[in-house]
């Protein structure tokens, strides 16, 4: 084998990992949306195909509502590309104008009306969790104190 083969036989497997890995993150991704709008549908006694839908009944409404709100806190993600999402999903796209108004308006139900207060602590718990099991590496730190200096920790 030339040295040329063996780099191009480099760049083709870095290439190929690459790849793999993005559609790794991209599955994830998927995998992210479904399971968060299979659950904040189930939660609102809603079916998920439903709350992705035309329909335009409140109860469905609220659910997507919800599951936008949850979405944006979970990503950040823009109102747009939110609003794309159910058409990767479902086939139906919302506008990005439709899906700001809803995350405002569920943002008020949140601060007043108990049943959404109660809802969202659930549904923030499992984006917590979901994002704490994210790996994170453990950072060794070590430190020298003098024997008459008193240390205090703080975890951050």
């Amino acid at each position: 084998m030339t040295e040329e083969e063996i780099k191009q036989n480099l760049e083709e497997n870095e290439r190929l990992m690459m790849t793999c890995v993005c559609d790794t993150l991209a599955n994830y991704e998927r995998c992210i949306r479904v399971y968060l709008a299979e659950f904040v549908a189930s939660m609102c006694n809603v079916e998920t195909e439903r709350m992705f839908s035309n329909d335009s009944h409140l109860d469905v409404a609220q659910a997507r509502w919800l599951f936008w709100y949850a979405y944006r806190y979970m990503t950040n993600e823009t109102y747009e590309k939110i609003g794309k999402l159910s058409s990767e999903l479902y086939g139906k796209t919302f506008t990005k104008v439709s899906v700001a108004e809803s995350v405002n308006k569920m943002n008020l139900m949140i601060e007043q009306q108990p049943i959404w207060k109660k809802r969202w602590a659930i549904v923030k718990r499992i984006i917590k969790i979901q994002s704490e099991m994210v790996f994170e590496p453990q950072i060794p730190v070590t430190i020298a104190v003098p024997k008459n200096v008193e240390l205090t920790i703080k975890k951050v």
